[in-house]
């Protein structure tokens, strides 16, 4: 009787290992996984190479984001740089009872790009192109 048990047992099996094979092929690597990464204890070498990887990422978005607001910064500087020169030029053509046309405002703009870092230059250079005497002051005292 025990020889019919077994043997009826061992057919079930087979039908479900046949039907259900994805799931034993599954199990069986998972568990030679585990001998294998068992014996080879590496993971220290795979966890400092992450964390490597991981410092140096956010080293790098620290990067741009300091570069970023630079370049922002330096854009509200041209800016403010422009508004001003914009406004001492109105002041100076409302003195003269004279108006500021769209292509000078364009012009004076394109000045303030071109000389950005250069206010001495920004300067003849507006008096250059709109006709202003340029006087300079020297403050030096000998």
């Amino acid at each position: 009787m025990t020889w019919l048990v077994i043997k009826t047992f061992f057919k079930k099996l087979r039908a479900a290992v046949v039907k259900y094979w994805q799931y034993v092929a599954l199990a069986i690597s998972a568990v030679v996984m585990v001998f294998l990464l068992r014996k080879n204890k590496n993971f220290d070498g795979v966890k400092q190479a992450f964390k490597l990887a991981k410092q140096s990422h956010e080293e790098e978005i620290s990067v741009i984001n300091r570069i970023h607001r630079e370049e922002v910064e330096k854009k509200e500087k041209i800016i403010l740089d422009y508004n001003k020169t914009l406004a001492e030029l109105d002041d100076e053509y409302k003195k003269q009872n004279l108006k500021l046309d769209k292509w000078e405002k364009k012009r004076v703009k394109e000045i303030v790009k071109e000389t950005y870092n250069d206010p001495e230059g920004r300067v003849k250079k507006i008096a250059e192109d709109f006709g202003f005497e340029l006087v300079t002051i020297n403050d030096k005292k000998d």
